[in-house]
């Protein structure tokens, strides 16, 4: 954290390099003129993101940008261009230019043509090639995932796309990638971010962003920068990944999309699947537009086993366990928008995405708790039903433009973001039996079988037996999520000349401003306190369903009926004197889960490119100043009421950073950079609350004193690139993290009650992270024959982390651990083959072990996993149509966290296999 009086004198040293620069450039303007276009394939007439340009003879060029423009400032005179573009022939204009000129050169490159049958590289390569080309003129470490490229991977979501990317690993859900770990480093420490700029999370407790509600073909591509510059925003440890929307490039109307069917080998149905794209730009070029939808369905089911209390390794013993049956519905709704206009000297848009994922979830639990009855262990049994439907969206709105003339580049945008997350029902009705006689064989301890219930064997399957259980209670509840941005930024481009060598000054500000609140809609516990003997069998509770063949029959008895919700609300209705709510736990429930916060970030920066004949030098600082602000409440246990808590959270950031690039030639690369970050705490654990348990003396409280994680950062890679798609990198990075936080389990006296189990997250000292990544992917364009089909991809990352915490357990000794979302092993690896219009694709991820959270002193860790996936396509019709086949986890990986080993599993969940069948158009 840096020093006000630091800060204000920076900002005046700042101001005063901002007001020469100013000076300087209004020097030089009198002579100065701007040459501008776009360079697109001359073939497909698709831009060239990354295209080259440059000035023969000199060190002055630009790259294009995703859309293919470009702009670059010169002097007065005849010059010559030159055009490159990996996969493309190079080509050359000579032209003049006066001073004050906006002079517009428009390009089209040809396609280089391959070694394997004189044909170029269209279709399946051309993404790949794309992306590879926007690495490759990057300024910063990029990594970059095209549209075409995400279509040849079975991945539905952003999320799944970016399992890809090295370095990259997931947190599932159901089996559906969902939150995005980068460098190993848990989901807040990365940036996510739509056509830019930061939106805002769905999830009522964080502020990262689940990004298995966003389709990835509502996309053109997704950008994963593991370093900042000084133009992006600070807060990104990990890395910075940002979501790009599409833009309409094509002068006749193109109309593309699929239709597909997807089938669930664990749920046993099918649903369907289809998304369509129109656009087109106006014959002069100007104006643009485009308009997408997606629609994505699934039905899955998932087998779920939950273990607690284990005894000594190679024992029968444990305390507690879970058989769970879950049936998930998802709906995944995306759409966006693009509207352009490119003028002379001023380009405007209008962009808009939004994308909901609608889920419906029913979870059938049974639980089985030890208890010690005249020294005999019997278990406490109950059945729970849980019901949920959950809406999680977002949606993102950017209206800007940028204006170019011979002095300046001024780019300006104004946006809105929105995300919720909309419960109206989390609804769970219990049955129990307090205690029966039972026994399990849990000596394999990830495949616990069930000996006898009530005295009965497994084959009579005494599960089914519903007389056992009876009414407990049913509690319901209703909540909403929803998080808020409105952002104003501008950036002001200036170019400067240092003898032959070509620079610009770039500096600009941001403001954003967001709102963020939790509410409980309503809360309920009720019990029954009427005369009549409510068991499970009773008054139409049962649900009917029998979850057969769990775990492919494993647990040796089917699992039986569940409560009914139609059931049990008839039965209320027709009975509501009998049923009491527990006030206490309704206004406990809400006022420690309530909050309304507010943040503010006020952002300013300054940065200085140069290059010389093969080293680019890049450097700057950016300022930010966030002011955070809460109105939130605990409850007071003694008093039975709920008490109204406020505060804030103000602190400021000054971060240097610093890039080399040195192109030993035109394909070999070697960059370097040393930069600063930071990354903000979670909502809750700043602001919600306090939640106690008096009865099992266990207390969850906020911290609204939590600082920032800080982080020095340290990067240095190589990159080749070879072929018309080809990239052999590697590099190093480090991390130093301070005051990083984790959760603290204290025993202490907790509202005058002594031996408190408190957990709170709290600040660390200092973490360091080091490792290294490998990547690799290549056509074999140069093998004879039918080998020359064949595509190879490749990735690996190392990490490896150490940080000292106190009183991570109960006494007061330092505790060395990994930090939390950090994976040592991360890697892909794909054989693909591309002939003719086929190409068939068998890629493999693994994701290594990693600790997910704390549990009093016991590291929960998420084990390793290998997921194969596959794909095949055939284009017909002159590529305008393409059948293709997907299947994914076809090995049917299970997710297994642990206890911090395998001999003490916490859950295994098993969510089965699955298949795509569908059609691709392109008009």
């Amino acid at each position: 954290m840096k020093k006000v009086n630091l800060v204000n004198k920076t900002k005046n040293l700042v101001l005063l390099a901002l007001l020469f620069m100013c000076y300087i450039n209004n020097m030089q303007a009198q002579e100065r003129a701007v040459v501008k276009g776009t360079v697109i394939d001359s073939e497909l007439r698709t831009p060239l993101p990354g295209a080259n340009v440059i000035i023969v003879g000199t060190t002055n060029g630009t790259t294009a940008n995703f859309d293919g423009q470009y702009s670059l400032f010169i002097s007065e005179g005849s010059f010559e261009m030159e055009f490159s573009y990996l996969g493309n022939e190079t080509k050359k204009i000579s032209f003049e230019v006066k001073a004050g000129q906006v002079k517009v050169i428009d390009v089209e490159l040809d396609p280089q043509a391959t070694a394997l049958d004189d044909v170029v590289v269209t279709g399946a390569l051309e993404g790949q090639q794309k992306a590879l080309n926007q690495q490759k003129s990057a300024d910063n470490l990029k990594s970059i995932v095209s549209a075409d490229q995400m279509g040849k991977f079975p991945d539905q979501n952003s999320a799944e796309s970016l399992q890809r990317v090295s370095g990259v690993n997931l947190q599932r859900d159901e089996g559906d990638g969902r939150f995005v770990l980068v460098r190993g480093l848990a989901p807040q420490f990365t940036n996510i971010s739509i056509n830019g700029e930061q939106i805002p999370s769905p999830e009522g407790e964080s502020r990262f962003v689940a990004l298995d509600a966003i389709p990835s073909n509502q996309l053109a591509s997704l950008e994963v920068s593991k370093s900042l510059t000084p133009d992006m925003d600070g807060d990104a440890i990990g890395g910075s990944v940002n979501l790009n929307t599409p833009t309409a490039t094509k002068r006749k109307l193109s109309v593309n999309g699929s239709v597909a069917m997807e089938y669930n080998n664990a749920s046993e149905k099918t649903v369907g699947q289809g998304s369509i794209n129109v656009s087109k730009r106006s014959e002069d070029g100007k104006f643009g537009f485009i308009v997408s939808g997606s629609y994505a369905g699934s039905k899955k089911a998932n087998d779920r086993y939950e273990f607690d209390g284990w005894g000594d390794e190679g024992t029968n013993e444990i305390e507690s366990f879970e058989v769970s049956d879950y049936t998930i519905e998802r709906n995944r709704y995306g759409a966006s928008t693009t509207l352009d206009y490119r003028g002379q000297n001023t380009n405007l848009y209008v962009r808009a995405l939004f994308s909901e994922l609608r889920e419906n979830e029913l979870r059938r639990r049974a639980t089985f708790t030890a208890e010690e009855e005249d020294g005999e262990i019997e278990y406490g049994y109950t059945k729970e039903l849980k019901d949920r439907p959950e809406n999680q969206g977002v949606f993102s709105l950017n209206l800007g433009g940028n204006t170019i003339t011979p002095s300046l580049i001024f780019d300006y945008e104004v946006s809105y973001s929105q995300a919720w997350q909309d419960t109206p029902r989390n609804n769970q009705i219990i049955f129990e039996n307090e205690g029966i006689p039972s026994a399990f064989n849990v000596m394999d301890r990830l495949n616990p079988k069930m000996i006898s219930l009530g005295g009965n064997g497994p084959e009579t399957n005494p599960m089914t037996d519903l007389s056992l259980l009876e009414f407990k209670e049913y509690e319901k509840e209703s909540t909403l999520a929803e998080d808020e941005n409105i952002t104003f930024k501008a950036n002001l481009a200036l170019p400067f000349k240092v003898s032959e060598n070509n620079g610009e000054f770039k500096f600009g500000g941001k403001v954003r401003l967001k709102d963020k609140q939790f509410t409980v809609r309503s809360f309920e516990l009720l019990e029954y306190e009427g005369d009549q003997e409510l068991t499970l069998d009773s008054n139409n509770f049962s649900d009917n369903f029998n979850a057969v063949g769990f775990m492919d029959g494993s647990f040796n008895t089917e699992l039986g009926n569940y409560g009914s919700l139609n059931g049990i609300d008839n039965f209320i209705n027709a009975n509501q004197n009998d049923f009491v709510n527990d006030d206490e736990k309704t206004t406990e429930e809400i006022i420690s889960q309530e909050y309304l916060a507010s943040e503010d970030v006020y952002a300013a920066y300054a940065m200085g490119k140069i290059n010389f004949k093969k080293l680019m030098i890049l450097g700057g600082f950016r300022y930010e100043s966030t002011r955070f602000s809460y109105d939130s409440g605990i409850f007071d246990e003694e008093e039975g009421e709920a008490i109204e808590v406020s505060g804030d959270n103000n602190y400021d950031f000054l971060l240097p950073m610093l890039h080399l690039k040195y192109n030993f030639t035109e394909n070999t690369i070697l960059r370097g950079s040393a930069t600063q970050s930071y990354s903000r705490p979670n909502f809750q654990a700043l602001a919600q609350g306090a939640v106690f348990n008096s009865a099992d003396l266990e207390a969850e409280i906020f911290n609204p004193d939590l600082l920032p994680v800080e982080a020095t950062n340290i990067d240095i890679f190589g990159e080749h690139y070879f072929g018309t798609v080809g990239l052999l990198s590697a590099g190093v990075f480090y991390k130093k993290l301070d005051n990083f936080i984790y959760q603290q389990t204290t025993d202490q006296e907790y509202r005058g009650i002594p031996n408190v189990e408190v957990t709170q997250s709290v600040n660390g000292g200092t973490a360091n992270l080091i490792g290294f990544e490998l990547g690799y992917q290549q056509k074999l364009s140069f093998l004879p024959g039918f080998l020359n089909g064949f595509i190879l991809y490749a990735n690996y990352s190392y990490t490896d982390s150490k940080a000292e915490v106190e009183n991570f357990s109960e006494d007061d000794e330092i505790t060395e651990i990994e930090l939390p979302g950090q994976a040592k092993h991360v890697g892909n690896a794909a054989i693909g083959y591309n002939r003719g219009g086929f190409d068939a694709r068998l890629s493999l991820n693994y994701n290594g072990a990693f600790t997910s959270e704390f549990d009093g002193s016991d590291l929960v860790r998420i084990d390793d996993r290998v997921q194969l996936d596959f794909t095949m396509s055939q284009s017909f019709a002159k590529r305008r149509m393409t059948v293709y086949l997907e299947l994914v986890n076809i090995n049917d990986e299970n997710q297994i966290e642990l206890y911090n080993t395998i001999a003490t599993p916490r859950e295994r969940q098993r969510y089965g296999s699955w298949g795509r069948l569908g059609l691709r158009f392109n008009f």
